[in-house]
């Protein structure tokens, strides 16, 4: 069914870079979804005031809710492929994020209204109508949220929409909710217990979780997530594969929506080559990451002395200290300064950020110990850094 509809209403579907095919896979996600919950809502919301279900009632509304998430991610969709212009340079594709947050808003504002209303409904609880003709109907409503969490999980990853991805997370909530509400009426026509207005709780809580956890995720990318393990190691060994290139380090990559980034990072290179070569390799690397991973980047280089035997054995002493306290603990920038009566080893210290003052400073310690023990003359100069990539 999934593959159908894509084929029937989008051109080109297997051209995913493309910025307009993007846009329809979105817009498609979001009309299936406005569509089908509106559906939903109308059934659900029938049978909560035929039985007299304030559970049935709630988990109708979290539908319209779902609905209106699906409107809102649309024009985000809409707002968020708008070209670049004067004032914002790097595009609108944040508008995606953006609708997110919203979206998330109104499930906690929907989640909110519910918890009161089953506060009230255990306060004075209301007989149930139960009929097994109203358990057929949900469990069809059930089987629909199966499918449009697997349809918005599927263009939700091809097209790397957090916001999808969002979405196919609220359906498959929907599915349990859902299920929550059907106990509640079987429990009533077995044990004759109305637990109604409890399960009501239950589901609203469940809203305002969900919306929480919706507005944390789509809050990330707009503060500023650390860079993804992979990505960074993609653009590093792009980078490293060019000869003439001793190391990388410092990757920073900046996201401005779905598949809109900037980097930037330092290519360590040797001193003695001449520029013109150096930034010739420079250059080709840019090109390359921009081409195979849709990433404007900006390279800085640093001009490194790999001549230095010196250099090298203090790098590796360093790096035995460092490894008794942490794997991820990395060094870069190297430079000896030679002076009359004083070595100056100048250096940037990576660390991750769960390493305590305490712990940073005793390594510190360590590590000028070690070298001053090659060298009485070495004296360290350490600029500590934390680490970017996640």
């Amino acid at each position: 069914m999934t593959n159908l509809l894509i084929r029937l209403f989008i051109k080109d579907y297997k051209n995913i870079k493309n910025e307009n095919v993007r846009k329809k896979y979105g817009e498609l996600g979001s009309f299936v979804g406005i569509c089908s919950n509106v559906l939903l809502f109308i059934i659900k919301f029938l049978v909560g005031v035929f039985i007299n279900s304030v559970a049935i009632m709630a988990d109708s509304f979290n539908n319209l809710s779902d609905s209106l998430s699906s409107i809102i991610t649309l024009l985000g969709f809409k707002l968020g492929a708008k070209p670049a212009d004067e004032e914002h340079p790097f595009g609108h594709g944040r508008m995606e994020y953006i609708s997110g947050l919203i979206v998330s808003f109104i499930i906690m504002l929907i989640g909110f209204e519910f918890l009161r209303t089953s506060f009230f409904k255990i306060i004075s609880p209301e007989d149930l109508t139960f009929s097994y003709s109203t358990i057929f109907i949900l469990l069809i409503t059930v089987i629909v949220k199966i499918w449009q969490t697997l349809f918005n999980t599927k263009i939700g990853k091809l097209i790397n929409s957090h916001s999808l991805i969002a979405t196919a997370a609220d359906s498959r909530n929907d599915v349990l909710v859902t299920s929550v509400t059907i106990l509640s009426l079987l429990i009533f026509k077995f044990f004759n217990l109305n637990l109604d207005g409890y399960f009501g709780i239950v589901v609203a809580l469940f809203l305002m979780y969900s919306g929480f956890n919706l507005a944390r995720e789509t809050l990330s990318p707009l503060l500023g997530e650390a860079i993804d393990s992979e990505l960074a190691e993609k653009i590093k060994s792009i980078a490293l594969s060019y000869e003439g290139v001793i190391g990388v380090h410092d990757i920073l990559v900046h996201n401005y929506g779905p598949n809109k980034s900037i980097a930037s990072l330092h290519v360590e290179v040797p001193y003695d080559v001449d520029i013109n070569k150096s930034h010739e390799i420079i250059d080709l690397i840019e090109k390359r990451v921009q081409s195979e991973l849709g990433i404007i980047l900006t390279i800085h280089m640093d001009p490194v002395n790999i001549n230095d035997k010196r250099i090298t054995s203090i790098v590796e002493a360093i790096r035995f200290v460092c490894k008794a306290y942490d794997e991820g603990i990395d060094t870069h920038d190297h430079r000896l300064v030679d002076g009359e009566n004083t070595i100056n080893f100048i250096f940037d210290l990576v660390v991750p950020y769960n390493f305590s003052i305490e712990k940073e400073n005793k390594l510190i310690l360590d590590i000028k110990n070690k070298v001053s023990s090659l060298d009485k003359r070495y004296k360290c100069i350490i600029n500590i850094e934390k680490s970017f990539i996640n």
